[in-house]
């Protein structure tokens, strides 16, 4: 188990439970899946972890990649999409998860959903900022009208000033604003445009922000 903490920025985990009449069969299409992942530009290794006698029947791949577009490119790939056809011919229905940047979960409005390819580290920043920016600027701006917690340490007000923030972000501001800009994060067709678009009205966004605040303060 120690390798899993040794996982680069960008993994994808493949779970399956095989029947043991089917092992050697799973192995070489785990042997075809590292061939083929191998020549991929950006790969790094695949770790394979089988099942644990008395604690689970699962085997799990851990396939590792230095950064999440070189994931992406495998993600999307034709030689994937029919191993994995493959594998859900001669094996139990399957999961996978990946990894970029830690910020996913605040994008995937259906976790239980099939996964989508990566989204862009460009457009999870810009689009946490959209959401983090205008929080945090009221949270201090009612602290200071209220003279909230103006006796306390520095450290104690931050603190409490993140809890609130990463609440807010995580159960409220980061869902609607997914949803707003779900034509950007997700674009169903002609990406050039809906990237140049939603990009266009982020920063637009940015500024009246900035706008409103300044006026405020």
């Amino acid at each position: 188990m120690k390798k899993l903490t040794q996982m680069s920025n960008s993994n994808l985990v493949i779970e399956y439970e095989i029947l043991a009449d089917k092992e050697q069969l799973f192995e070489q299409w785990q042997s075809e899946l590292r061939a083929a992942v191998s020549k991929f530009k950006g790969y790094l290794r695949t770790d394979i972890y089988p099942p644990v006698i008395g604690v689970h029947n699962k085997w799990y791949i851990v396939v590792c990649f230095d950064n999440s577009a070189n994931l992406t490119c495998w993600l999307d790939s034709d030689i994937r999409h029919e191993l994995i056809r493959i594998g859900r011919k001669n094996f139990a229905p399957y999961e996978y998860k990946n990894w970029g940047t830690g910020l996913e979960a605040w994008f995937d409005k259906n976790p239980s959903s099939k996964p989508k390819s990566m989204l862009p580290a460009w457009k999870q920043n810009f689009a946490v900022l959209f959401g983090l920016y205008p929080v945090v600027m009221i949270e201090n701006l009612l602290f200071s009208h209220f003279q909230l917690m103006e006796s306390w340490t520095l450290a104690n007000k931050i603190f409490v000033g993140n809890i609130i923030s990463c609440s807010l972000l995580t159960w409220v501001v980061m869902p609607l604003a997914t949803k707003l800009l779900n034509f950007w994060l997700n674009p169903q067709q002609n990406l050039f445009k809906n990237n140049l678009i939603g990009t266009s009205l982020v920063f637009v966004g940015y500024g009246l922000m900035i706008s409103i605040f300044n006026f405020l303060s």
